[in-house]
């Protein structure tokens, strides 16, 4: 009977050193970089883009970089956008098991190009900026719809970090962000870069 308590001890004094199950997202296990694989992305225009996501988090800030190129080994580069703000853990999510509900917040969205392409700009909904080849420029109150829609509210996300601690999703579904945090995850995974 004693060997069964003590290993009963033993079990338990193991899984209490653990921690919170490998699922659970926390704060901690957030922070570094993140990024997709290079994908194509169809343009209006009948041609390719190929696109690359990286999130960066750090213990007070989360970075969005989107880079377009022209190839898909990402030798051509067509543009960068790049935004970042700080983020806030909201503890873990009601609706997502594992997932962690998080604020954050937009403190600029920059857009540089590579390329002078009126049309792919506007196709993108990047008309109305000043875009200059070679100069990152505040896209806040030019730009007039997705891809790069910017608000002004707090962002209601939740992210979640799986597949121990190798990818991350942020939410998905088509939620209005500044009223309504996402219940669902996205498909699309960034895998740990760093």
């Amino acid at each position: 009977m004693k060997p069964l308590i003590l290993s009963a001890a033993i079990v338990a004094g193991m899984l209490a050193q653990k921690g919170p199950a490998q699922s659970e997202t926390l704060a901690s296990n957030t922070l570094g970089t993140w990024t997709t694989p290079i994908g194509e992305q169809p343009m209006p225009d009948g041609s390719s883009a190929y696109v690359r996501a990286t999130t960066i988090f750090t213990e007070t800030a989360q970075d969005l970089i989107f880079e377009a190129f022209a190839d898909p080994d990402g030798q051509v580069p067509l543009m960068v956008y790049r935004s970042s703000g700080p983020w806030t853990d909201m503890g873990q999510s009601p609706d997502v098991a594992g997932a962690m509900a998080v604020n954050m917040t937009n403190d600029y969205s920059r857009v540089e190009i590579f390329v002078d392409a009126p049309e792919m700009w506007a196709a993108i909904n990047l008309a109305e900026c000043p875009l200059e080849v070679g100069v990152a420029v505040d896209i806040t109150d030019c730009v007039s719809g997705p891809p790069f829609t910017v608000t002004d509210c707090v962002d209601l996300d939740i992210v979640m970090v799986d597949e121990d601690g190798q990818r991350l999703r942020f939410g998905g579904g088509d939620v209005d962000r500044c009223t309504t945090r996402p219940t669902t995850l996205s498909d699309i995974a960034f895998m740990r870069a760093e």
